[in-house]
């Protein structure tokens, strides 16, 4: 029958829900600690895209709104999953954390995110073309 039927007893409930909040956290965890880390894997989710894409394994383009898009993202997934973390109540004293890392990050983000979602674009399309080179064998990696 019911959801609630496979456990027998709310505590086991319980404990699944926080099991799974942190399993979503885990997913985005980049977004819940240091800029400079957030900002590493935010370059890293692109190229992932950027690639896909030039493979016709996605059916957007990344480059657009992705500025725009990380703000979104944060206001309608990370900090409501932040502050879903925060309520479980299982972290003690440092259960604030997710919530300010993210906070911090949207904030960050917002003034600088521009620039540096210019550069990641920028970057990683150089990046790629050189790969493509030294795949095709036209760039020389300097072995010989």
């Amino acid at each position: 029958g019911m959801l609630l039927d496979a456990y027998r007893t709310m505590d086991q409930l319980q404990q699944h829900a926080v099991l799974e909040t942190m399993m979503n956290v885990a997913d985005v965890a980049h977004t819940m600690q240091s800029f400079s880390t957030f900002c590493k894997w935010n370059r890293r989710l692109y190229k992932e895209f950027y690639v896909a894409r030039l493979n016709e394994r996605l059916s957007f383009d990344p480059e657009e709104n992705w500025y725009e898009n990380q703000i979104g993202f944060f206001n309608h997934y990370i900090l409501p999953l932040a502050g879903k973390m925060k309520s479980c109540g299982v972290f003690g004293t440092t259960e604030n954390v997710f919530e300010y890392f993210a906070m911090e990050n949207k904030k960050r983000w917002i003034e600088e995110g521009e620039v540096i979602s210019e550069e990641i674009i920028r970057d990683i399309k150089e990046e790629v073309e050189r790969e493509q080179r030294l795949a095709d064998g036209t760039l020389s990696n300097g072995c010989h």
